[in-house]
């Protein structure tokens, strides 16, 4: 279904919102000509001419950049269950191999919605003045429901090698690109902070989300931060245990957000309705995983994230599911915590002024949703 770079729904690559044109036949028919020498029939005002029949209502066009990882679950979810043509949206899928190349594509025009974790490629564009805004949330990690974890060799964990945070030492540890400059690495240093040991005291290399299965079946690296459905994909295999998840590094810690263009939240009918298929759709997805009647069951939702991200169903069945907050709110103290962290390493060399940290947050545009759909609990 997402198998090839870009995918374009409807058509019309890059417009932001464009009107769909009639279905053919669907226009006002051609005049019937009278006979010649037939007399001229005019209405009259109880049987006036019929009205023209009605223009095709307005479609948003949006690009949204993808890795293809879970925690787009409710963006697949929004699509496939109608809530985003509810609300007049049609989704393009632009692939990207990490989520750093995103924030260029939409500082230059080229995605009108787009992850945003809080690495250093996001920090730096908005030092720069890129008019984004930081939204919704795309992932918020829980001690108990944690997508994504470190994860070490089976062979490695099985000798005793490799069973707790000190024994990584030296070793290749696998981090998405560009590596150390990731939330994953922010995450992971909280962690190793608790055991005396920092990032460096790693040998980190930037490997893909998908190829990090490959990576630990061939030995190429002895642990690395992995994310569903990947991870248990490499379980499934044989290759990894799980070692520590997300949420044990730093609870409620928010991986990643999704970003809006100003072109798009500055529309606010447009970013409201994206806002409302977006919470519509996490808390129909965390009713099914409570097993609460809803809009799909369970195995529906599966099969939607497996044509989603590419793998099995019976892979995404067994992975643990990502965690979304329920009113789409992120949690700006642990984003705020990664910018200071990647302060410190250097990695953000123009410091966000006070103004541009205030006007990063977009999250104003969901509490207007929320005051109109309702609060849910933030279990």
């Amino acid at each position: 279904m997402r198998g090839v770079l870009v995918r374009v729904i409807g058509g019309l690559l890059g417009a932001l919102v464009v009107g769909c044109a009639g279905a053919p036949g669907s226009g006002p028919a051609a005049p019937t000509l009278a006979p010649a020498g037939s007399p001229t029939v005019r209405p009259t005002a109880a049987a006036a001419a019929p009205a023209p029949a009605a223009a095709a209502p307005e479609v948003a066009h949006l690009r949204l950049g993808s890795q293809r990882l879970a925690t787009e679950a409710a963006v697949y979810i929004a699509e496939e269950l109608g809530y985003f043509q509810q609300e007049g949206i049609e989704i393009e899928y632009v692939l990207f191999s990490s989520a750093s190349e995103m924030i260029p594509a939409a500082a230059t025009g080229q995605l009108e919605a787009v992850p945003m974790p809080a690495n250093p490629a996001m920090w730096n564009a908005v030092a720069r003045g890129v008019p984004i805004k930081v939204v919704l949330d795309l992932g918020t990690y829980r001690p108990e429901q944690s997508e994504q974890a470190l994860a070490v060799r089976k062979a490695l964990y099985d000798s005793g090698q490799v069973r707790q945070l000190e024994d990584l030492r030296g070793r290749p540890v696998a981090l998405t690109p560009p590596g150390k400059a990731t939330t994953s690495g922010c995450a992971l240093s909280v962690a190793l902070q608790r055991v005396g040991l920092t990032l460096d005291d790693l040998d980190i290399q930037a490997v893909p989300f998908p190829d990090m299965v490959a990576a630990f079946a061939n030995g190429a690296v002895d642990a690395g931060m992995s994310v569903e459905p990947f991870l248990t994909r490499a379980i499934q295999q044989g290759t990894v245990v799980r070692l520590l998840p997300v949420g044990e590094m730093y609870p409620n810690f928010t991986i990643a957000t999704l970003g809006f263009a100003d072109t798009l939240y500055n529309n606010r009918p447009l970013a409201k309705g994206f806002v409302r298929a977006y919470i519509r759709a996490i808390r129909t997805y965390q009713a099914a995983l409570r097993g609460t009647p809803t809009d799909a069951p369970l195995d529906r939702l599966q099969e939607i994230l497996s044509r989603g991200t590419g793998l099995d169903v019976a892979t995404i069945a067994a992975s643990t599911p990502p965690y979304f907050n329920p009113n789409g709110l992120p949690n700006q103290e642990s984003m705020r915590y990664c910018y200071q962290f990647f302060r410190d390493q250097g990695l953000i060399p123009q410091p966000v002024s006070d103004a541009a940290m205030q006007a990063l947050w977009g999250t104003d545009l969901v509490n207007e949703v929320l005051a109109e759909i309702g609060r849910a609990p933030e279990s």
